[in-house]
């Protein structure tokens, strides 16, 4: 299987000791092992499966979106060449992705847990899992909090991507725009919100919109319109996910008061094939340690399709 090829473990399971001249296993995955461990890590996240993954074989990509544009049918006149002045009104269309830029997890299998699981056929296969169900939470979790592009080692967390609400926030061509907070009424403020989102949108996506919001404005939501409606059973499943007509996607990371409106399949994270993978043994802590390094990027296809919402400042 391609997870077991990956890890390699069997010969070391039915060896039952670990020699350190004879673990050493380094390189960059096939492109066959690489997306098939990108495609892992999509599909351990609702949210990745959702919007669009660009499973890239380079480290750089400029993508080409235009399925989801207006307009783009012109008079055919024999003999010429088609406008792009229609795509020119749209300005950037599809994501430009950077990918050089990797990040790293390190997984280490202390003596006593190799020693366990000898006899465990299934070993490699819950290794593979849990080692792309960390890359799967905590890309989600960067293209939320992401803030910067950092290359340095000592990068925090925050640093080593912009997620989309900061490539939102910094680009020219998103739509961004505020909202009053109502004192002393949370439900009232997120409605307040959510309004500004539907009502500022491009009028291309406005009805496909999906909301991404906090889990703190998510729950005051709720509750609000649990109490409002005299709707108990909302408030015992915590659960109303749309406004509107339009979707909400309550998300770890994204601050309160902070809201971000996009069609799903716009907002784009790229991960290159181009994954790396280390294996040795450290007498230190008798561990055989593996190390992975997948190349993230977040971007938008088209910006003018993304709206941002903060909280108005008082003057």
């Amino acid at each position: 299987m391609e997870d077991t090829e990956i890890f390699s473990l069997n010969q070391i399971l039915k060896a039952g000791s670990v020699v350190a001249t004879d673990v050493a296993l380094g390189g960059t995955l096939t492109p066959k092992q690489g997306r098939a461990f990108a495609n892992a890590i999509k599909d351990n996240s609702a949210l990745l499966k959702a919007i669009t993954v660009d499973v890239a074989g380079k480290l750089t990509k400029n993508r080409t979106a235009i399925e989801g544009l207006r307009g783009q049918l012109a008079r055919h006149i024999a003999g010429k060449a088609v406008s792009e002045a229609n795509l020119k009104k749209l300005g950037v269309v599809g994501a430009k992705l950077n990918m050089v830029n990797g990040v790293v997890y390190q997984l280490n299998l202390t003596d006593e847990v190799l020693d366990d699981n000898q006899d465990n056929p299934g070993f490699a296969d819950e290794q593979y899992n849990a080692a792309t169900m960390v890359f799967s939470n905590d890309l989600v979790y960067l293209g939320w909090v992401g803030t910067d592009d950092n290359d340095l080692e000592t990068a925090p967390f925050a640093e080593l991507a912009k997620g989309w609400l900061t490539v939102a926030a910094e680009s020219a061509n998103t739509v961004k725009a505020t909202y009053a907070a109502v004192a002393n009424d949370a439900y009232a403020t997120v409605k307040a919100a959510l309004q500004a989102v539907v009502d500022n949108a491009d009028e291309d996506v406005s009805d496909n919109l999906t909301i991404y919001l906090s889990k703190k404005d998510y729950n005051a939501y709720v509750r609000g319109v649990a109490g409002e409606f005299r709707a108990l059973e909302i408030l015992k499943s915590g659960e109303l996910l749309e406004f509107e007509g339009r979707k909400l996607s309550p998300q770890i990371g994204i601050p309160k008061g902070v809201y971000l409106g996009s069609p799903e399949k716009n907002l784009v994270m790229g991960i290159s094939t181009q994954i790396d993978r280390k294996r040795w043994y450290s007498n230190e802590i008798s561990s055989l340690c593996y190390k992975f390094v997948v190349r993230p990027d977040y971007e938008f296809d088209i910006h003018k399709y993304v709206t941002i919402v903060t909280e108005a400042v008082a003057p």
